[in-house]
């Protein structure tokens, strides 16, 4: 594994072989808040058109792009191979291989996969945030009318977990990944912004300790919804859905039993 200097400098190695010739691939914007589509591919990190690199003398030309694009382009590219490499160094080299780039450019990241996972969940969080954005703005145009608390919620999770399709075989592998120490505080983060988007478009307003409850009882649903999705065989995930509703048909009967109270 590199020291971070070594790792720049192999970086700026890569840097200066890139040219501003972008691959551009048309990223799908779903007009509503779908749930079964056929593959839920999280959509592609928009490309500047303008790249730029600045060299040693600390002047920017506009032949190179940034260290962080570059690295956001290969680790993009780098998922169609998780279905056969993992969430493995060898698949951010496949990756940077389909850009014309060196496998040597996996150098710039470290050989646990820690940020091909990272990368994968915050491109999940933010095509989830985007569905529920779009649902919202449905509703306020009065073009989809608003689901009870418990559809939405069903709903909200299930789409976010239907992004792990293509990879589920090799779910198990990336969660043990998100659980290592230095990682940890970055999959939390991740994990927390999602439930809180969730519970934001779902009209929860509420900023007393009632909402960390909900927050972690939704926090709950999501995480065994997971891990009963990783061992389910069933025809589209059948058993998992009927788990989550259930799960979340439980909580709802709980905050109305307790606000009776």
């Amino acid at each position: 594994q590199l020291c971070p200097p070594q790792r720049d400098l192999q970086a700026s190695a890569v840097l200066r072989r890139v040219s501003d010739e972008q691959k551009k691939e048309p990223s799908a914007s779903p007009s509503q808040f779908h749930l079964h589509p056929d593959d839920y591919q999280p959509e592609q990190e928009p490309q500047d058109t303008h790249p730029s690199y600045t060299g040693q003398g600390g002047q920017e030309s506009e032949d190179y792009e940034s260290e962080e694009q570059l690295q956001q382009r290969i680790l993009t590219a780098a998922l169609d191979f998780v279905p056969e490499h993992g969430w493995s160094a060898e698949a951010i080299a496949e990756g940077a291989k389909t850009l014309g780039l060196s496998v040597a450019a996996a150098g710039m990241f470290h050989r646990d996969g820690s940020e091909l996972v990272l990368h994968f969940v915050s491109q999940c969080n933010t095509k989830l945030s985007e569905l529920l954005k779009q649902e919202h703005k449905r509703v306020q145009l009065g073009e989809a009318e608003k689901k009870a608390t418990d559809q939405f919620l069903r709903d909200a999770v299930e789409a976010r977990l239907r992004m792990l399709i293509p990879y589920i075989e090799k779910w198990p592998q990336a969660l043990s990944i998100l659980l290592l120490p230095h990682n940890i505080p970055s999959s939390l983060n991740l994990l927390t912004s999602m439930i809180d988007d969730i519970l934001h478009y779902a009209g929860d307003q509420a900023t007393d300790f009632n909402w960390y409850t909900r927050r972690a009882v939704l926090t709950a649903i999501y995480n065994t919804s997971e891990l009963v999705m990783m061992q389910d065989s069933s025809p589209d995930f059948k058993d998992t859905w009927s788990f989550l509703e259930k799960r979340v048909a439980d909580a709802m009967n709980m905050s109305n039993t307790a606000e009776q109270v």
